[in-house]
């Protein structure tokens, strides 16, 4: 369960839509029935790899599945392509382009035939995204010259012109939550409130790691975007089944240590980095109930591990010295 605090959307998107039953739920969901009909999605496979080129990094991110089309089976690509932005891309046709070019060119590298590409553009920005011909870009142009300019489209989703009920009627459940996460992830007061929607069909009965590992997937990328105090997240955790609330209990503890570990490596300057203050606010404040007494705990462990004196352990956490000292009396990882 990597925590990578750069860029969550992007850890996330791929994390679901590299899930390949839920990119199969997608497509026939979302793209064009005629199309649909046509793919072979029973032979879809991912393609391990990415043509984003360091220019195109900052815009998109990728993921790339192979499968056969129409009668003949000839291997379309289909490129989703996160939108990393949260204002729509003024001139969408030229990075689509040179991430279409990025890709023949690899393949003629490899001496292979160049293969159609069906680039899906899937953003959850706050703007409406309006798409238009690529020959709009230009001034009029008379027809003598519209058939010298690239004509090509591309696929988009923009999440927030899908209804929250209409995405709740696909029949994936992963997807669902993925979508929802994703759609509302600039919408704090949506996610904290609709916790219940956001993680329903959710099944953690079978013992699947893969399945537990996307759960814990879509928690740290909930804790990532929202800034929750400890009592907060103890209420949102209520409105989980059992297993699931195990599954979010545990991803957040990890969360607030990995969190006071990247603090701690950066050192305890003027202010702190972001990756301790976000931990220690989450779970080192007052109250202290039992969630955020074991947090604390672990939190003056990591700190007295590191070297940092009693007084400087008990200043930053907001503890008194002898809250420290007796946390030190008692084992790292105890249970209440």
């Amino acid at each position: 369960m990597p925590i990578n605090p750069h860029n969550p959307h992007d850890e996330f998107f791929k994390a679901a839509l590299g899930r390949k039953e839920l990119a199969k739920a997608y497509l026939r969901v979302f793209l064009p029935k005629k199309i649909v009909q046509k793919l072979k999605l029973s032979e879809l496979k991912p393609a391990n790899t990415s043509y984003i080129t360091p220019k195109l990094r900052k815009v998109f991110s990728d993921i790339v599945y192979s499968c056969p089309y129409g009668d003949e089976g000839k291997e379309v690509l289909l490129t989703f392509l996160l939108e990393h932005k949260s204002s729509p891309e003024k001139h969408p046709h030229l990075q689509l382009l040179r991430y279409k070019l990025e890709i023949w060119e690899s393949q003629l590298k490899q001496k292979e035939p160049i293969k159609p590409i069906l680039p899906i553009i899937f953003y959850h920005g706050k703007e409406k995204w309006n798409v238009k011909p690529f020959e709009e870009y230009f001034d009029p142009l008379d027809e003598n010259l519209i058939k010298y300019i690239p004509g090509f489209e591309y696929h988009l989703t923009d999440l927030m012109e899908y209804p929250d009920e209409e995405i709740l009627k696909i029949k994936e459940g992963f997807l669902i939550n993925a979508l929802l996460l994703l759609k509302h992830a600039w919408d704090e007061e949506y996610l904290h409130k609709r916790v219940k929607v956001i993680f329903a069909h959710i099944d953690l009965t079978a013992d699947d790691p893969v399945l537990k590992n996307f759960v814990q997937s879509m928690f740290v990328y909930y804790f990532k975007i929202t800034n929750f105090s400890v009592e907060q997240t103890i209420e949102i955790m209520e409105h989980l089944s059992n297993p699931v609330r195990k599954v979010a209990k545990s991803t957040y503890d990890r969360f607030v240590e990995m969190g006071l570990k990247e603090g701690m490596e950066k050192g305890m300057e003027k202010g702190m980095e972001k990756g301790m203050q976000k931990g220690m606010q989450k779970g080192m404040q007052k109250g202290m109930e039992k969630g955020d007494r074991r947090r604390a705990r672990i939190g003056v462990h990591n700190l007295y591990e590191k070297g940092f004196a009693i007084e400087d352990i008990a200043e930053t956490l907001e503890l008194s010295t002898e809250e420290v000292e007796n946390f030190l009396k008692e084992e790292k990882y105890s249970e209440e």
